[in-house]
């Protein structure tokens, strides 16, 4: 054997027949990220690294060169082919707790673990590109024939499928749970409309323990799938709040938009006669509209504000306004028989004498006469209609917006005392005609 060959031989030897590698799994990768570029770019003078088995080669290398051409061309290809990136030597994978250890280290002493760092030799192959000749694992362990059977297959089947996350402390396997995943959504169906706009919600949470819902306008519920009326125009931001499994407090908004409804109103010359050629003029009074048609009822139509009909000839006809928003909210008012000659009136009485065996929900019998309930006597068809009685303080009594329904005596189900209370009526007729009345009205007891 040649001179550069021995030494060669020596160097290989003199720097890794002494090293012994004995690291845990979970040493290696904590420090093998640190490991990497720290013993690559360090230089010491107390040991012999990288840097000056670099220099050995160059200068072997050199020699070669000058002193044997051929032969040192041969020895210096050979050399390099040994230190390529597949022969690049590294520690070993880690696969027990022990540190590492150095055979030189006097008998019965070892090295501190935490002060023990891993060495990985990173040599230049031919090409002048440098890589490190081992990468940690990522898909199965490989087998060490040294280690028992059992133990092997029982990383083996850790490593495949973990049950569990876990930690490595003080040497032991902590089990750790996975987290919680909870969460917070909903859908509101429709998420848009006109007044009053029905919602129903439909919750899609995932681990809640408590729900709670609050629906922008004062209104709240703990239902899981609610439903809600919106009577008011606005946009109105809808809240899910829930309670998580893991003790968290998480929210969720959407905003309904909620359009105003018109309102349709209209009135006509009461006293005209319907001749041909005569003239019918309509007033619009309608609210919140910016489309309107009207149906005349003789086939005739138009989509003025406030149109002038002319009718061919007297008869009775059914007059109809329709009105529209630009948000498609719509309404309608109807007028039967327009231009009869049935006279509409209100006659209100200014005394009853109540039941005394108790309440009677204010229901009674247009042909009774035993004038036991308070109510108007209406002559005509009524298209909105609303009673309220009050007593001389003001304070509101009763009220019904159903011409069925008259006051019965009662407030709170006991019978009032003998007196004299106020009422106040309002409605309007079906050719549109609205009427305000009020007056008072004696309570008389027959014992």
């Amino acid at each position: 054997m040649s001179r550069i060959e021995r030494n060669i031989e020596d160097l290989f030897r003199t720097l890794f027949e002494q090293f012994k590698v004995n690291p845990t799994q979970g040493l290696w990768k904590q420090i093998q990220a640190r490991i990497a570029w720290k013993q690559f770019l360090s230089f010491s003078l107390n040991s012999f690294n990288v840097y000056y088995l670099a220099a050995a080669i160059t200068l072997a290398g050199a020699g070669a060169y000058f002193m044997l051409p051929s032969t040192g061309s041969q020895m210096i290809s050979e050399a390099a082919g040994f230190i390529s990136a597949e022969n690049v030597v590294t520690l070993a994978e880690p696969a027990t707790d022990q540190a590492i250890v150095r055979e030189h280290l006097p008998t019965g002493e070892q090295a501190p673990v935490e002060k023990v760092e891993a060495i990985t030799v990173k040599v230049a192959d031919t090409q002048s590109s440098s890589r490190t000749a081992t990468e940690q694992k990522k898909s199965e362990p490989e087998f060490d024939p040294q280690k028992n059977n059992a133990v092997q297959q029982k990383e083996t089947e850790t490593a495949a499928t973990p049950p569990e996350q876990s930690a490595s402390a003080g040497g032991e396997t902590i089990s750790v749970p996975e987290a919680i995943k909870v969460k917070v959504e909903f859908q509101a169906n429709p998420m848009s409309g006109c007044t009053p706009l029905a919602v129903n919600f439909q919750s899609l949470s995932e681990n809640a323990d408590g729900i709670n819902w609050t629906f922008g306008d004062g209104g709240n519920s703990h239902e899981p799938n609610p439903s809600y009326v919106f009577d008011e125009p606005g946009d109105f931001v809808v809240t899910l709040k829930i309670m998580g499994k893991d003790g968290g407090e998480y929210s969720r908004q959407q905003t309904i938009q909620v359009f105003e409804t018109p309102k349709a109103l209209f009135e006509f010359d009461e006293d005209v006669k319907l001749t041909k050629n005569q003239p019918v003029y309509f007033y619009n009074y309608s609210r919140g509209a910016d489309y309107f048609e009207w149906d005349f009822g003789d086939k005739q139509r138009s989509d003025l504000l406030e149109p002038i009909h002319y009718y061919d000839k007297a008869g009775s006809y059914h007059v109809k306004l329709k009105v529209w928003t630009d948000k498609q909210c719509y309404d309608s008012m109807m007028i039967y028989n327009a231009f009869g000659s049935q006279e509409q009136n209100i006659k209100v009485p200014n005394a009853f004498t109540p039941n005394l065996n108790g309440p009677t929900g204010g229901y009674y019998d247009v042909n009774a006469y035993d004038n036991t309930v308070f109510h108007p006597v209406i002559n005509g068809e009524l298209l909105e209609y609303q009673l309220k009685v009050f007593n001389r303080k003001g304070v509101l009594l009763f009220e019904s917006k159903d011409i069925s329904i008259g006051w019965d005596g009662y407030y709170n189900e006991q019978l009032l005392k003998q007196d004299v209370y106020i009422w106040k009526l309002r409605g309007k007729f079906n050719n549109g005609k609205p009427f305000v009345e009020s007056g008072d009205i004696t309570l008389i007891k027959q014992y």
